[in-house]
């Protein structure tokens, strides 16, 4: 489809050739050995693709585990970490909707930070909210998936350290995107989204000082499954799984890496303010955020009624050009109103924008 304008890569960014061709082969590899031989086949590539993976987190190697998306990261943890019904968790009012649904799933009690008028975390308020509540975890998404709202995990992590209180990072929206060496206690992420690697992989780390704490089900701890040597953490992925997304995941992250990892987040950034700028006086429609908000992200609201929904659909159905229509269920706690979403990768042209621009005015 090379008349597609895709500007939906906070949905899914499309996979490289070489990505999809590792995805491929291994596949093959599966039919001619079978999936258990080709898996042991693939163990350094998976093994290169944590390593990646924890360098881009700031965590341990034997820290991360591969699992089948940023939820099911969320719902393994919330099973191993030891949690009670009733404990706290402190999140910001922009947390993204699913997140509060599978707290509120285990018994956790909510409560919400102050924030400054863009929704980013207050941290002058944060140390005496730790004293006072005493969180069981600090939640924070790094990159929030309804609009360019960044928070500032590196600086909340420090303080929350100081408290000796865990901060959990939902880097579903930021691997890749954003600078994500924090080393946060705990960070999950998903394949699928800037690092344009396949559906149905995520990733899930735990800093070392908390191995000891996780719990563990049966057949995890039973040797006749797993390895006894096999670290904590490794301990969380699924016996069953989409070896093949694996592979195609560690192809993406080194692909990313070799590409300039670094050199990456300024020209997502650049092609987010592109977007605002692009959109800014665009008739019937309000950018939600600053022109330089630290994202790649854009929503735009309707300011003459224009169904959002209907819009994303008509954008794509009768002029190609693929975004998302986020609804208020994405963030409960802090949006009244649908926001249509531009989220477009470094391969972002002027004449995208310009082309987006014609349709909204269609």
């Amino acid at each position: 489809m090379p008349d597609v304008v895709h500007l939906d890569s906070a949905a899914a960014g499309r996979s490289s050739t070489e990505t999809r061709r590792a995805v491929a082969d291994h596949l093959d590899r599966e039919a001619e050995l079978g999936a258990y031989v080709a898996e042991a086949e693939a163990a350094a590539t998976l093994a290169a693709g944590r390593a990646n993976l924890a360098g881009m987190l700031g965590m341990e190697t034997d820290g991360v585990a591969f699992v089948e998306s940023a939820s099911a990261a969320l719902s393994t943890l919330l099973a191993a970490w030891p949690l009670r019904p009733g404990d706290v968790v402190a999140v910001v009012p922009s947390e993204w909707g699913p997140n509060l649904a599978a707290f509120a799933d285990v018994g956790l009690r909510i409560i919400e930070l102050a924030v400054d008028p863009n929704g980013v975390l207050d941290l002058d308020s944060l140390p005496s909210t730790l004293t006072t509540v005493r969180p069981a975890f600090v939640h924070l998404t790094h990159v929030a998936s309804h609009r360019a709202l960044v928070q500032p995990v590196g600086a909340a992590l420090e303080v929350c350290r100081a408290a000796g209180v865990p901060l959990w990072v939902d880097g579903a929206q930021a691997l890749g995107h954003v600078d994500t060496r924090v080393g946060a206690d705990v960070v999950y992420a998903t394949s699928r989204k800037w690092l344009a690697g396949p559906r149905g992989v995520g990733i899930l780390a735990v800093a070392e000082p908390w191995w000891p704490s996780l719990r563990f089900r049966a057949p995890a701890t039973d040797p006749r499954w797993f390895p006894l040597d096999l670290p904590p953490v490794r301990l969380l992925e699924s016996f069953e799984a989409n070896v093949a997304g694996r592979v195609g995941l560690a192809c993406a992250v080194q692909q990313h890496l070799d590409a300039g990892a670094h050199e990456m987040h300024p020209l997502l950034l650049a092609a987010g303010r592109a977007t605002r700028v692009a959109l800014a006086e665009m008739p019937g429609w309000r950018v939600v955020d600053a022109l330089d908000a630290p994202s790649a992200i854009t929503a735009i609201v309707p300011t003459n009624g224009a169904d959002v929904v209907g819009t994303r659909a008509r954008l794509l159905n009768e002029h190609r050009i693929v975004t998302t229509a986020s609804q208020t269920f994405r963030a409960p706690r802090e949006m009244t109103e649908a926001y249509l979403r531009i989220s477009p990768h470094v391969d972002l042209r002027p004449e995208h924008l310009v082309t987006l621009k014609e349709a909204l005015a269609d």
